[in-house]
């Protein structure tokens, strides 16, 4: 059993979101995203929540009423936490890619509902402005998940050193988008191995990242695969196959 814990859905030229960095001007459909999921052998998918739709989850949400085999990570407003407990739906994510740093006050409600229900919290950010975050969150006691492999760059990459200090959190990495770490492949291996030395292998997921928003160009979901089996090598397959089970809940 194959599981992708990245991917996004949407339709062409719509977003809901107060500010963005990117719109894309073509649909990645629910049908689409099943059939890469057919072709490639995986049997579950994880649908993210993409930054420029903002608070609305509708489209996520339906896909996951219709498809057993599909999960999803949404964004909300704190103020309202209604679209986090509809049924497959896995958890929270925080897209700060260029945004300040949240005051989690603002999300306690989420919070306590996501520890209670055993649900976690997605970051997307860059890696020397992460840490601060990681620091912030620690005392709410959630299962964090840090997305493409915590986004160093080759002059942040010593700070991945830094991790060391969180070994006591639940803290969990996708091992996607690597084309989004200075879009260089052996440098994300580098990433990799730097943090499977001290997280456990079963803290890392897959996430093919599908449709590859700003890289559609240069990556397709077979690329994408392939680059994840020559960065992970012997490591593949349980990332693969097992340890996204349980922050799933599959």
């Amino acid at each position: 059993m194959y599981i992708d814990t990245h991917a996004h859905i949407f339709r062409a030229n719509i977003s809901s979101a107060n500010v963005v960095r990117y719109v894309p001007n073509y649909d990645a459909s629910c049908e689409q995203y099943l059939a890469n999921l057919k072709e490639f052998n995986f049997s579950y998918g994880v649908l993210v929540q993409p930054s420029f739709l903002g608070f609305d989850n509708s489209y996520l949400l339906q896909a996951l009423k219709e498809h057993s085999n599909l999960r999803g990570i949404v964004v909300i407003d704190p103020n309202n936490i209604s679209d986090l407990k509809e049924k497959n739906v896995c958890g929270l994510r925080l897209n700060l890619i260029g945004k300040d740093k949240p005051n989690f006050d603002d999300y306690k409600e989420a919070l306590e509902y996501i520890k209670e229900f055993n649900l976690h919290i997605e970051l997307h950010k860059e890696l020397d402005k992460l840490l601060f975050i990681i620091d912030d969150l620690a005392k709410y006691n959630v299962k964090i998940m840090i997305d493409h492999l915590a986004r160093p760059n080759k002059d942040t990459f010593k700070l991945l050193d830094e991790f060391n200090n969180y070994k006591n959190l639940d803290i969990n990495f996708k091992v996607s988008g690597f084309y989004r770490l200075d879009e260089d492949l052996a440098f994300s291996k580098d990433v990799f191995d730097k943090l499977s030395d001290i997280f456990d292998i079963k803290r890392f997921v897959y996430g093919s990242d599908w449709p590859h928003t700003n890289y559609e160009s240069k990556i397709n979901y077979q690329k994408a695969l392939d680059d994840f089996l020559k960065v992970t090598n012997d490591k593949a397959k349980i990332i693969l196959q097992d340890n996204a089970k349980e922050l799933f809940f599959i």
